[in-house]
């Protein structure tokens, strides 16, 4: 007599075959991409970056984004449960991950819309280009922790800890990022800043408010 396996052992099943699938198509379709991806301890050079041609198809690569949704899907939903176990591999992940691409694909295109009124989209775009490279970095080894540590498990205070270092590691992306605006922008440091507000700030305080309730 057969007895059916937890549901959640399924999931992670899934989630690691589409992990690896995606992984194996970027090798196929951007090796370039994949090398940087995998090869997180290598520092992204900025300079080399910016004078490189910009081309938006080498630029976005989709499936990153997937990755890095499911990523952080997956950090989302141990910061909501305090716990990590092969059961955090559920259905709220990809609810958390879908509502990751919608909303970073609004807000992409809100910023980018505004900044093509002010002649500026290739140098934000550059810059989104650049923040990406490190952020794809950073989820490659946050989540190999995660597949890794999926049946030890992490109580409160680790998963805790564990959501906290990923929140810091995406926030001194980004606060790395700075000064690329006040050198590639090149508008007055009053509207950089306001810019800044409105598209750092604001988003992240407006989704702490969501997951409040």
């Amino acid at each position: 007599m057969y007895e059916l396996r937890e549901l959640g052992d399924h999931y992670f099943g899934l989630y690691l075959i589409l992990i690896l699938a995606l992984l194996a198509l970027l090798k196929f379709i951007n090796p370039w991409r994949l090398r940087s991806l995998m090869h997180f301890w290598v520092a992204v050079r900025h300079n080399e970056e910016l004078n490189k041609p910009f081309k938006v198809h080498r630029a976005f690569s989709i499936l990153t984004f997937v990755f890095r949704s499911l990523v952080f899907g997956l950090v989302l939903n141990i910061f909501q449960n305090k716990s990590f176990y092969i059961s955090s591999f559920d259905s709220e992940v990809l609810y958390y991950a879908g509502s990751f691409m919608i909303f970073w694909v609004l807000r992409a295109f809100l910023e980018g819309g505004f900044m093509s009124f002010f002649h500026k989209q290739e140098a934000l775009f550059r810059i989104f280009h650049i923040r990406t490279l490190n952020k794809e970095k950073m989820t490659f080894l946050f989540g190999c922790l995660l597949f890794g540590f999926a049946f030890v498990g992490f109580g409160e205070i680790a998963s805790l800890i564990f959501v906290s270092c990923y929140a810091v590691a995406v926030l001194a992306i980004h606060l790395n990022m700075l000064k690329l605006y006040f050198r590639q922008l090149n508008a007055m440091p009053v509207y950089i800043i306001l810019y800044i507000c409105a598209s750092e700030i604001a988003p992240l305080w407006l989704a702490l408010q969501i997951l409040k309730f």
